[in-house]
């Protein structure tokens, strides 16, 4: 599903039209835009996104549009879902029948609701939302049949934010993920969001699962962009996560392999690349500039991994050739 809807694909006075018949076709749980300032020079709506399982992400580019359902549109239109929104540019107001809105939105900030209770969200000047709608079945193993959940906002200040964004956003950036690993990526946002919305993650094992696979991933990701620096150890990568490094150790148990290891084969990883696609460099300037601080230990490093000396992995350069 891309570019399902798209204002700037009719004129202005036909967008309130095209919208009312996009809402009621589009597989997404059925939203009232009827609000939106349809006249603005500056109105627009487009919503590109894929599906994941049985949940669908989108991205969202809005400006002057009002996103609302009521008592009326629930009855008509149950979604038997929950949105989890990450707010990557603009800000926009809530309003619930529900709850208090929370004030201060702003990028990164992410806000997890139900969507079968009334409320409205107004963006007034240009944001980009990227938005994750999640079937209710994924939740109720940890919450049980709640008629409604309150909202939650999440803002970046805390170590479960990181995760969740991190998660959050490699889910969206899935393509034609198989079924396993749609539903695996799938599985573990749900699981933080729960964690997100107070539940204790000691308390069920599952959550516990989800949460250390989280912390796993993001310090590996951090690693792989970080590797180069001679002096990055468990610590910084600890730090990073904004966690103790007891946690970060406990994340990497279940795998057997500890940071300081992960550290090394990335280094080795990166070193293995340049050699292959740079056969002109150095073995000094490859080895320097994929972390380690002198070439002996590069050296000692490189054979135990690989089982043979970096030279031999060098990719030479096609020869000229006179016809």
């Amino acid at each position: 599903m891309s570019g399902v809807i798209d204002t700037d694909l009719v004129n202005m006075t036909g967008r309130a039209a095209y919208l009312a018949g996009a809402m009621e076709r589009s597989p997404l749980p059925y939203i009232d835009v009827s609000g939106s300032r349809f006249g603005s020079r500056d109105f627009r709506l487009r919503v590109e996104g894929s599906l994941i399982g049985d949940a669908f992400f989108t991205r969202l580019f809005l400006n002057q549009v009002e996103l609302k359902r009521l008592d009326g549109d629930i009855a008509r239109h149950p979604s038997g879902m929950l949105l989890i929104a990450l707010l990557q540019n603009g800000s926009y107001d809530q309003n619930f029948a529900y709850h208090a809105p929370f004030s201060q939105t702003g990028p990164g900030h992410i806000l997890m609701l139900d969507l079968d209770a009334p409320q409205s969200v107004t963006f007034a000047r240009f944001s980009v939302v990227t938005c994750a709608y999640v079937p209710r079945r994924h939740f109720e193993p940890f919450i049980g049949p709640e008629p409604i959940l309150k909202p939650v906002m999440i803002r970046p200040a805390n170590e479960l934010h990181g995760l969740l964004t991190s998660c959050f956003l490699s889910c969206a950036a899935l393509h034609d993920p198989t079924a396993i690993t749609g539903q695996a990526a799938l599985q573990t946002l749900t699981r933080l969001a729960m964690v997100a919305y107070g539940l204790d993650a000691r308390s069920c094992d599952e959550l516990r699962t989800s949460l250390l696979e989280a912390r796993r991933a993001r310090a590996q990701l951090f690693i792989a962009l970080r590797c180069a620096d001679p002096g990055l150890n468990a610590r910084k990568v600890a730090d990073h996560l904004a966690i103790s490094l007891r946690s970060l150790h406990l994340a990497f148990e279940p795998t057997g392999i500890s940071v300081s290891a992960v550290i090394m084969k990335a280094r080795l990883t990166q070193a293995m690349q340049s050699l292959r696609h740079f056969p002109q460099r150095s073995v000094l300037d490859v080895a320097l500039d994929s972390g380690f601080n002198n070439l002996a230990t590069f050296y000692r490093a490189f054979g135990r991994q690989f089982g043979t000396p970096p030279g031999t992995h060098r990719v030479p350069p096609p020869k000229n050739r006179c016809d």
